[in-house]
């Protein structure tokens, strides 16, 4: 059985941790630039000198909130995997890409994490590096490297896997959304779940047609 612990925290107590929850969830919901320090201090319940402590400007706290993300992130990944080489058919392997269980291992401020970086990718430089850095290059190349590793064992058939892995990725961001959905008691908006279903159903064309994509 893989370990499946998030990593101890590398932060300075629990003051620090609820300072980097509370900014990923204000953030994600409402944008980098609508949240200040005071926000963040009201919505932990401590006094602002409390957050200062620890980040004097809104910027720090944004470089570790998008630091303890990545972190936890690529571990998950290290986890996704041993999953992912298990496979013994596409759907096992559509199975562990959008495992409810691993999927939740990113838990609420995990999913929150992943919503924000991708909401403030466009207007913000730090979290437009992540996004290219972790979504649209390290995990896609994960998948692919899972992918090729399952066609040149005969369990899948041979496919263009790095487009298949960037349709898998693209999944993961609108599971990600349906989540939050979830999370938080809203309804799933129609066109998430279509998407989704969009992606399921391209993916398994592509192996049924190798190089048709």
């Amino acid at each position: 059985m893989p370990n499946r612990e998030i990593p101890a925290s590398a932060y300075d107590g629990d003051t620090q941790n609820k300072i980097l929850e509370k900014a990923t969830e204000l953030f994600a919901l409402n944008g980098f630039n609508s949240v200040s320090l005071r926000d963040i201090a009201q919505a932990v319940n401590i006094k602002m000198s409390s957050v200062q402590y620890y980040y004097k400007y809104k910027e720090a706290l944004l470089k570790d909130v998008l630091s303890h993300f990545e972190n936890g992130y690529r571990h998950y990944f290290d986890w996704l995997r041993e999953e992912n080489r298990k496979a013994e058919s596409l759907d096992d392997l559509l199975n562990s890409i959008f495992n409810t269980e691993f999927v939740e291992m990113l838990n609420p401020m995990g999913c929150l994490g992943m919503s924000f970086i991708l909401k403030q990718q466009h207007s913000t430089a730090l979290a437009r590096e992540l996004a290219f850095t972790l979504f649209y290059e390290f995990s896609i190349n994960r998948i692919c490297e899972d992918i090729d590793w399952l066609i040149e064992r005969g369990i899948l058939p041979p496919a263009n896997s790095k487009m298949i892995a960037t349709l898998a990725m693209l999944g993961v961001m609108v599971t990600n959304d349906i989540r939050l959905h979830k999370y938080f008691g809203t309804d799933v908006p129609l066109d998430c779940m279509e998407i989704y279903k969009s992606m399921m159903t391209m993916i398994t064309l592509a192996f049924g047609t190798p190089g048709s994509l």
